[in-house]
């Protein structure tokens, strides 16, 4: 029992995932379209024993969460420390057209890795501890049961660079794709410390 599974899916597609538009903390909603993907994911997803399910409050992570429940029928709770990364004011452009208009300033953040930070928004670092507090605490406050995390791809990225050892940098490559199933082990009989460890990465959903 001292050993707690998480696993990780980012939300179904949103119409501006669509057009490429960053949506950070804009509350948008599902495509019509994401409901039958979400219906799809339901065999893979039932291969694994899931007690509950946590996820992001923005829309477009607990509606994925509210249509995989009709499957799985699990306790579940929200929680805020689960949202995308804030894009300040890059958010509702599109990553491509400022590449274009702003290309230094683009350049600049990505090659800062982990301390990339849109003007006005939140850094890699801040993302990624947010989401380790919320997973850390739902670890300890279910400790032994699999829990499945509905988020997004900033916090699933955020994790798995952290865990591989990374420096978040573009010439390392993206690890994460975007609907797959990421599993994570959290031990807690270490006397010492907490032990996570990545048990997969990219599993087909």
């Amino acid at each position: 029992m001292d050993k707690t599974h998480i696993g990780l899916i980012r939300h179904a597609p949103t119409d501006w995932n669509s057009i490429k538009r960053i949506q950070g903390q804009t509350d948008v909603g599902l495509s019509p379209e994401a409901y039958e993907l979400i219906d799809q994911w339901k065999t893979s997803l039932n291969k694994h024993p899931w007690s509950r399910i946590l996820t992001s409050d923005l829309s477009r992570a607990y509606l994925t969460a509210f249509a995989l429940n009709r499957h799985l029928n699990l306790p579940l709770k929200l929680d805020k420390r689960l949202r995308e990364q804030d894009w300040g004011h890059w958010t509702g452009k599109s990553i491509h057209k400022l590449r274009k208009t702003d290309p230094e300033a683009i350049t600049k953040e990505e090659a800062a890795g982990w301390d990339f930070t849109p003007p006005g928004g939140e850094s890699r670092k801040e993302v990624l501890l947010r989401t380790l507090e919320a997973i850390h605490e739902a670890s300890r406050r279910w400790r032994g049961e699999a829990i499945l995390v509905v988020t997004h791809y900033g916090n699933i990225a955020s994790l798995a660079n952290h865990l591989m050892h990374r420096k978040f940098l573009p010439e390392e490559g993206k690890l994460i794709k975007k609907h797959a199933l990421h599993r994570i082990l959290i031990d807690h009989s270490y006397p010492e410390a907490t032990k996570y460890s990545l048990v997969a990465l990219n599993e087909d959903l």
